[in-house]
């Protein structure tokens, strides 16, 4: 079973996809680059708590969503 820090780069490529967004077109919102994105997605970084913070606004969820278990989640409008 993974803890829910294991599953934040999963969600994050998860709500990325949901939100119809490229590594390159979030990274840009971000003011990163696709490549950290990836870093993100692979688990190669740990994303900082204000990059948590700016993922969760990009991609309209919460911070909680990003680390809670799946299918616990809420898109905001």
């Amino acid at each position: 079973m993974t803890t829910r820090l294991e599953e934040y780069p999963n969600r994050i490529r998860e709500f990325r996809k949901l939100r119809g967004m490229t590594q390159k077109e979030l990274g840009n919102a971000l003011g990163m680059t696709a490549v950290n994105i990836g870093h993100l997605e692979l688990e190669r970084r740990d994303p900082s708590l204000s990059n948590l913070r700016a993922l969760a606004r990009v991609l309209g969820v919460s911070v909680g969503d990003l680390l809670a278990a799946r299918d616990t989640h809420k898109i905001m409008k």
